[in-house]
């Protein structure tokens, strides 16, 4: 057994949190550790609100936790990685967890996607840019027929050259969507969790990078409109009462609307 079998078989026995950084020599490095089982409640509200909408695209992903979530994210950073995607490097696995090489081993600073858009916003090209160029990175896991899990800006780390690593796969889409619908999800994920930050201009900026990425896929567009159109009656509601997630939701519609402004679209 190597080393770093070593290493995870003894710390994860005494890790109290699901997942902790520690320091080998010079290389930082990520233990995730099997935890509880996800309670199925949780999924409900989200469970129903698919089936009211008729949107398949909104099924809850149940993330089960221990055992089964370990294995899930090995094998999906086995199968993202053997399409040259980049996830974080395996270093080693058990039934109980598994040990991940730190995203800034080459020595470049990591941020996730959000914070470095919000690093961004008094320089509104660059955060421009950077979101374009996130958009490319998954347009171009579409291209390979593949997905991410949770494509939330938190999941999304990049480096100053705009390179990208995709985290946390836990849960797998392509369990209970097929591939149309889990790419869908991968940018409905990151809409919702980059909207908040651009102003109405800067929006209208993001929606026609976004538009004219999804254009050449008539699926994808159709699948995006789908989902604007069934919750359009939504955007009456006064989310500023509901929170950050009420926030953002109302962002999510704006970012729609500023499509429906740059092409007309049809009745879903």
């Amino acid at each position: 057994m190597s080393d770093l079998n070593h290493f995870l078989q003894d710390s994860v026995q005494f890790q109290d949190g699901s997942i902790q950084s520690y320091q080998i020599g010079q290389m930082k490095v990520w233990l995730k550790k099997a935890s509880i089982r996800h309670s199925t409640w949780i999924y409900v509200p989200l469970r129903w609100l698919a089936g009211f909408f008729r949107l398949k695209v909104l099924t809850p992903i149940p993330n089960y936790g221990g055992h089964k979530a370990i294995q899930c994210e090995i094998q999906r950073i086995q199968s993202l990685q053997a399409l040259g995607i980049a996830t974080p490097k395996l270093l080693a696995s058990s039934e109980h967890g598994l040990l991940i090489e730190d995203a800034a081993a080459n020595g470049k600073q990591v941020l996730q996607l959000d914070q470095a858009l919000a690093q961004l916003r008094e320089h509104p090209e660059q955060q421009i840019l950077l979101f374009q160029a996130a958009v490319d990175a998954i347009s171009t896991i579409h291209t390979k027929k593949s997905y991410l899990s949770e494509a939330f800006a938190r999941n999304i780390l990049v480096n100053e050259d705009h390179q990208f690593t995709f985290i946390d796969f836990e849960t797998d889409p392509g369990q209970v969507l097929d591939l149309h619908s889990c790419q869908v999800r991968d940018w409905l994920c990151l809409i919702f969790s980059t909207a908040h930050l651009f102003d109405q201009q800067q929006l209208t900026q993001a929606s026609q990078i976004f538009l004219d990425k999804i254009l050449p896929s008539s699926k994808t567009y159709l699948g995006i409109l789908k989902v604007s159109h069934r919750l359009r009656w939504a955007q009456r509601i006064n989310f500023e009462k509901l929170g950050s997630d009420g926030k953002r939701a109302k962002k999510c519609f704006l970012f729609f609307k500023a499509i429906e402004q740059q092409k007309p679209l049809p009745m879903i």
